[in-house]
């Protein structure tokens, strides 16, 4: 985008673009921070008006520290680097444009610096945002068989049929979310840590975990004779 083609800060009230930058926070709703920041300073970077180096830079790199974050590659170090930046913006950028998003960013990194951390060191993502680090499977007690959520999988990731417990074969799924919207019964579960014990091929619904020794399998319910 060419200079001219981008808003010029410099001629809007400072009442103007805080109500800009707020819009475009609430916008970038999501219940994870790293999430969040990265949603907002991609937003934001495309409305710099480019003159000041800070602002421009200093977004531009946010949107690159925090995409990284939420895609498994943070290191450490990086919540400092994302801290400086803030910092730095909020109070050397050329108008409040910058100042504002600096101010926002390091408030953000201030409140939630733990979940950063937890992105960066643990891979994990608490709110179950992050696509990278979340992983969707279907409850065996929940499924009912009813096969709705492979029919809606376009990657065809969903194993089952009517009357079996569906699995996902975790290296298809794309994790778009579809099945989860098409199952009615609400079987479809995403977890950021270890999943629990599943069958590794469809088994009829209502069987229950054995004790064997691969620890996966499933096998059916049997009912105790009357005596």
């Amino acid at each position: 985008m060419v200079l001219k083609e981008r808003e010029q800060w410099k001629e809007k009230s400072v009442d103007e673009i805080k109500d800009f930058v707020s819009s475009a926070y609430e916008e970038a709703n999501s219940p994870c921070p790293v999430d969040r920041l990265k949603a907002l300073s991609d937003s934001l970077r495309r409305k710099s008006c480019g003159e000041c180096v800070i602002c421009r830079e200093g977004i531009l790199q946010l949107s690159v520290l925090t995409e990284a974050i939420t895609q498994g590659g943070g290191r450490e170090g990086d919540i400092d680097v994302i801290n400086e930046i803030s910092q730095d913006m909020s109070i050397g950028s050329g108008c409040d444009f910058g100042r504002e998003v600096g101010k926002i960013a390091k408030d953000i990194i201030d409140n939630e610096r733990e979940q950063f951390e937890r992105h960066i060191k643990r891979k994990r993502c608490d709110s179950l945002v992050c696509k990278k680090f979340i992983t969707y499977y279907i409850s065996p007690e929940a499924c009912i068989g009813c096969n709705l959520c492979a029919k809606a999988c376009k990657e065809e990731a969903i194993k089952g049929s009517n009357g079996l417990i569906h699995i996902i074969d975790s290296a298809s799924c794309t994790k778009c979310g579809d099945c989860v919207l098409a199952c009615e019964s609400g079987a479809i579960k995403k977890s950021s840590t270890s999943v629990p014990n599943l069958p590794t091929i469809p088994v009829p619904v209502g069987s229950t975990p054995s004790d064997s020794s691969q620890g996966s399998l499933m096998s059916p319910r049997r009912r105790r004779r009357s005596e």
